[in-house]
């Protein structure tokens, strides 16, 4: 299972094909492979289903003959579908390439199991090679078109990438990857240009394998093990070293990030309008409290930094898709076989290490002329990125939520996946962009609750309050400024509306929550600029933040959006009032009840035939030149994931109390790199949850206050060290009666 849903049990599928060839390699000197389903289980099928009562979807059937097959020789492919249609054969083209399309029977019926075998003979060798492709025809939910729509993207970015012939440097490892393709890129207006993509794309692409749970430790069986370690080899030549240098911030932040009590914009001399008073948000914060304060920022005390140098000249925007790619491939310790000197050689612990350090020495410490931004640059961001905290296009020059984003990710990721500590200053100082640069300027309607929002209270601007700074559209940087609040540890407070008995002083996330949720269900047709989900680039923001969400540095990933707005989402009676399941959520065109498609039909939706997310019709014309990451972006997404596959089968029984207590039994598969698990229940569907215990194996047994005939919700989350590296899928258990 990659993505966050339910599909057949694992045991009725293996049971199902017990008496079928496993898949072979075929006579000596040619080799035949399959894309698996689920790597660690080749018998694990792919997914089928009926659009209608008389069409199947059609399905992609991934295959290679990697080895074996002698140039000018006569090669022919025979695909076998194993439901009494005719065979497919062709003569072979290209090696990485022997897929086929196929429409099994809509009337074959749920649970129905196919076979495909492709056969690749090479007559002038009289060699030939097999390989299995398992199939099973599943309900049309949401679960099995996400599944096809996984399986058919990661196979376009199997198809489009380049490989190389011959060894790299004194190294054994070949390289391949998608850079240095042209691609046309779309502009305003319709026209078009092409353009060449730099080396970052690679580490999205790779990223999109790996949380797929196609890793470079992979099975040599799968195809796709070969196309993440070339495209890992690629990724480090896109990277360069250099000595450490220093970073000196010139303002406390404790003293300088507030807000005002009535939720009312700060006036330009730094007071509130009374009654209302400053609200500090950070008030506790002792990482420079005598500024200016200068940090070396070395966390491996090796003396130096690396960054992004992939071509494209936008460090800041590329280096934290490379230390994502780095952080899934769950692999701390193993070491990069290519790139310059600092690079080759090291561990990749240590490569994300350097470039998290690269990052904290890069962010932009204050513009400290009172002349230019007065009141230590607390007024909110008017138009300009003065205040420091955050990252632009450059190193230490200025702050821009285009590109902090990327600085947020990349850091969340090595704290999160390799368990590597983010400095304290680093999130204080981005605590204080984060406010500077959220819209409190609109008039907030009258009522009983004082946090009641108005039309773009609580957005985010491009290089300061979306008041001020509206480039690119709120749906492009609010994104941002949520994946921001999950690095520094911002998340959802108290507040009436929400049916608590009063309000926190500090509103932030409920208002941009309240922002993107008031507008999730805007009409993809009226373009990225009214529509979040209209807008791919904007949307991957989002989901991280949702999957990120991070209150107080306890990682609480949200399943419901809600909204402070009355009677926004109405309709879903499983979800919890006026909110909806962002992520897989169905309008009543797909069957279900809510009022839109969450992220996650969205994006079925968009892709086009071949598997490709590419500029759908409404955000090319937007930012067009974002489209070649989309398909990434997309199965990134759909697998309800960041920069790790998570425990996925997480299952409980319940056991009435009878002799002994009522208790729970929790089963699931070790985690890589977790040291531990902590487990949490809840008594709602979607949380929230509260942690019952922790566990150093893979079972645990809850016996705290459970009742017979109850039904409880748990989550398990791995742990490293003191970091949870990411949170399972939710487990419903009912206990007898």
């Amino acid at each position: 299972m990659k993505n966050g849903l339910l599909r057949i049990s694992l045991a009725t599928v293996v049971a199902m094909f017990v008496l079928l060839p496993v898949m072979s390699a075929g006579a000596p000197g040619l080799t035949v492979l399959s894309v698996p389903w689920d790597p660690t289980n080749p018998l694990s099928p792919h997914t089928a289903y009926p659009i209608n009562s008389t069409t199947e979807v059609t399905v992609t059937l991934g295959a290679t003959v990697p080895a074996g097959v002698v140039t000018g020789d006569t090669v022919t492919v025979d695909w076998h579908f194993g439901d009494g249609s005719p065979d497919t054969t062709f003569p072979l083209a290209n090696i990485y390439d022997i897929s086929t399309t196929h429409q099994y029977p809509a009337s074959a019926g749920v649970g129905t199991a196919w076979t495909a075998t492709v056969t690749v003979t090479d007559t002038t060798q009289h060699t030939s090679g097999t390989a299995n492709y398992y199939l099973i025809q599943e309900a049309n939910n949401l679960a099995s078109r996400v599944n096809v729509a996984i399986d058919d993207g990661l196979w376009y970015l199997h198809q489009t990438m380049w490989r190389n012939t011959t060894t790299v440097s004194s190294n054994t490892v070949n390289w391949g990857g998608w850079d240095t393709q042209t691609y046309a890129c779309p502009l305003v207006g319709g026209a078009a240009y092409a353009c060449t993509y730099p080396g970052v794309i690679n580490a999205e692409n790779v990223q999109a394998f790996e949380v797929s749970g196609h890793l470079p430790t992979g099975p040599a069986t799968d195809p796709y093990t070969d196309d993440v370690v070339r495209g890992l080899a690629r990724m480090f030549n896109s990277l360069a070293s250099q000595a450490n240098f220093t970073n000196t911030y010139q303002f406390n932040p404790a003293t300088v990030n507030y807000g005002c009590s009535d939720g009312s914009q700060v006036q330009t001399d730094g007071t509130c309008v009374a009654p209302a008073t400053p609200v500090y948000y950070d008030a506790g914060s002792t990482s420079c409290t005598s500024p200016p304060c200068t940090f070396t920022f070395d966390g491996n005390n090796d003396g130096q930094m690396i960054y992004s140098n992939d071509g494209s000249g936008e460090q800041i925007y590329t280096g934290g898709p490379f230390m994502d790619a780095l952080v899934a491939s769950k692999d701390p310790t193993a070491t990069a076989p290519t790139g310059p000197t600092g690079v080759l050689g090291l561990s990749y612990q240590n490569i994300v290490q350097n470039m998290a350090d690269w990052y904290a020495a890069c962010q932009y410490e204050y513009d400290s002329d009172p002349a230019e931004y007065p009141n230590q640059g607390y007024t909110r961001g008017a138009g300009y990125s003065g205040s420091g905290g955050g990252w632009l296009y450059g190193c230490q020059q200025g702050d821009d939520n285009s590109t902090s984003q990327w600085a947020a990710i990349g850091l969340i990721g090595a704290n999160r996946g390799f368990n590597l500590a983010i400095p304290q200053v680093v999130k204080d100082m981005n605590n204080v962009w984060v406010t500077d640069s959220q819209d409190v300027t609109d008039t907030r309607p009258t009522g009983p609750n004082p946090y009641s929002i108005g039309d773009d209270y609580g957005a985010f601007g491009y290089r300061g309050s979306l008041a001020y700074s509206n480039a690119w559209g709120a749906f492009a940087v609010t994104p941002s400024g949520m994946v921001q609040m999950a690095l520094d540890g911002i998340g959802r407070t108290n507040n009436t509306a929400f049916g608590n008995p009063s309000n926190d002083p500090d509103q932030r996330w409920n208002n941009t929550e309240t922002f993107y949720a008031d507008n999730f269900c805007n009409s993809i047709a009226s373009g990225a600029g009214v529509s979040p989900r209209a807008y791919t680039y904007g949307m991957f923001s989002f989901t991280k933040s949702m999957l990120l969400h991070n209150p107080g540095g306890v990682l609480s990933p949200i399943q419901y959006l809600r909204t402070e707005t009355p009677s926004v989402f109405t309709g879903d009676p499983s979800d919890p009032t006026n909110e909806i399941d962002w992520y897989a959520a169905l309008s009543s065109s797909n069957g279900g009840t809510d009022a839109c498609d969450g992220v996650a039909q969205t994006l079925v939706t968009l892709q086009s035939a071949d598997g490709h997310w590419y500029g759908n019709d409404y955000d090319t014309g937007y930012q067009g030149n974002q489209s070649p990451f989309e398909t990434a972006w997309s199965i990134i997404m759909l697998n309800k994931t960041v920069f790790t596959a998570c425990i996925k089968n997480l299952a409980g029984r319940g056991t009435p109390s009878g002799v002994g207590s009522a208790q729970i039994t929790l089963t699931w598969t070790a985690q890589s790199q977790a040291t531990g698990y902590a487990i949490s229940r809840g008594t709602a569907n979607g949380g929230p949850y509260t942690q019952v215990g922790t566990s150093k194996s893979t079972v645990y047994n809850d016996r705290s206050g459970l009742k017979n005939a109850s039904t409880y919700y748990y989550v398990v989350q791995p742990i490293q060290g003191t970091t949870e590296i990411c949170t399972s899928n939710q487990a419903t258990v009912t206990i007898p009666k």
